[in-house]
């Protein structure tokens, strides 16, 4: 298992080396000037010229990316041009919010994806078989942000059960926490049930087409005995990488739902990063996605190790 965990690393860190000079590459692309931008409406030349030389603006491109990636493997993310406060005290405070966010989202996927998903694969052909399909089809078809909208008006503007966005601590009010979570949480949550719930029926109508199914029942296991224990554990390896890659989804694309319901998240730190020119707060979020990003694809690989040995062999 050791040697399996050192070899997905090998490959994670060229990877993650990779996105962080094309995060850095392509941010220098954008049209413009930081420095002009920061310097404000009177675009005075000599602050023009501090803020290049402070923020290392007038260096080459090399030497500004070797420095910046040199802080960031030490933990210091820069100063946030625009908030003036340390981007990894921005990111400590904001993470935690849309990690929120996207567990939440995540465990309403998982209860909603994976018992339909099997309980279609069983009744293949049935109603409640093309009842799912639909629903499944609508889930991935629904624009996130105007399902929101519609969450909102249904039951905030017109019901008054919950809060139309912001965002509760969950240590200060754990009630109120949850009241703010979860409409976006659903919102979330649906399209990737959609997604798990069709890949879990494939992957179960596969596994109950297979030799040792038929074998299970053969032997006269009880037919609960051949669904869990031999059917669905290895239908759902699959499923496992598809939940933690779409968990870093989560992570790196609530973007619209956070906007949608004013959360504090990942999501609205990247949107006022990038309107702001505020380049060290978009490097450091999306370098931090990607990590979780990778993270998540490591997890799924020893998952994958755990449920089948063959794959780890």
């Amino acid at each position: 298992m050791i040697r399996f965990l050192l070899g997905r690393l090998m490959v994670a860190i060229p990877t993650l080396l990779l996105v962080s000079m094309l995060v850095f590459g392509l941010q220098k692309l954008l049209p413009g000037d930081p420095a002009v931008a920061l310097a404000g409406e009177e675009r005075n030349p000599e602050v023009i010229a501090y803020l290049r030389q402070k923020y290392r603006f007038d260096q080459p491109i090399p030497v500004q990316y070797a420095s910046w990636l040199s802080a960031f493997v030490a933990g210091d993310f820069g100063t946030s041009v625009r908030t003036r406060l340390p981007i990894r005290e921005m990111v400590a405070e904001k993470l935690p919010v849309t990690l929120e966010l996207a567990s939440l989202s995540m465990l309403i996927a998982l209860v909603l994806g994976i018992p339909a998903g099997v309980l279609a694969a069983l009744r293949r052909g049935s109603a409640f078989d093309h009842a799912v399909s639909v629903l499944g089809l609508a889930g991935l078809s629904i624009p996130s942000f105007w399902l929101g909208i519609m969450l909102i008006l249904l039951f905030s503007v017109k019901l008054g059960w919950l809060p139309s966005g912001g965002y509760v601590g969950f240590f200060a009010d754990p009630t109120g926490n949850l009241r703010a979570m979860l409409m976006p949480s659903l919102v979330l949550g649906t399209a990737a049930a959609a997604i798990i719930m069709r890949h879990t029926r494939s992957s179960m109508l596969t596994v109950l087409g297979q030799d040792f199914i038929r074998t299970a029942r053969a032997k006269g296991l009880k037919e609960r005995i051949v669904i869990l224990r031999h059917g669905l554990r290895n239908a759902l390896i699959p499923v496992v990488t598809l939940g933690t890659l779409q968990f870093g989804q989560l992570l790196s694309g609530a973007v619209l739902t956070e906007q949608v319901f004013g959360i504090p998240g990942f999501g609205k730190m990247i949107v006022d990063g990038v309107f702001g020119r505020d380049y060290a707060v978009v490097q450091a979020v999306v370098m931090c996605a990607a990590a979780f990003f990778l993270l998540m694809s490591l997890t799924a690989d020893l998952a994958y190790a755990a449920l089948s040995p063959r794959i780890r062999r």
